[in-house]
């Protein structure tokens, strides 16, 4: 999985091949953890996916609180059953468990 054009681009890691392309949550940062893909888009959505080459699977999404200023640009981090984003000078947990 990669981000390119502000789509979520599936590639078939021995060939090359393009397996599907998808706008997901939008253009943003992504962390693999457990199994998921955990994508936050700029606009501060935060996704669930499931990564699988027979298209692109959002478990589940949710817009993060307001208050940080501008775009989400952090990578969210997941530890200790926790995930972690940061947003401007704030710092969200989730239980992840």
């Amino acid at each position: 999985h990669l981000r390119n054009s502000n789509l979520w681009v599936c590639l078939d890691w021995e060939t090359g091949e393009k397996k599907y392309m998808d706008k997901g949550v939008g253009k943003g940062s992504l962390t693999y953890a457990d199994g998921m893909l955990y994508t936050l888009s700029e606009d501060g959505v935060m996704g669930l996916v499931r990564p699988t080459p027979a298209g692109y699977e959002l478990v589940s999404s949710f817009k993060i609180p307001k208050g940080g200023k501008g775009n989400s640009w952090a990578h969210p981090v997941v530890c200790g059953g926790r995930l972690y984003i940061r947003h401007g000078e704030f710092l969200y947990a989730y239980s992840v468990r």
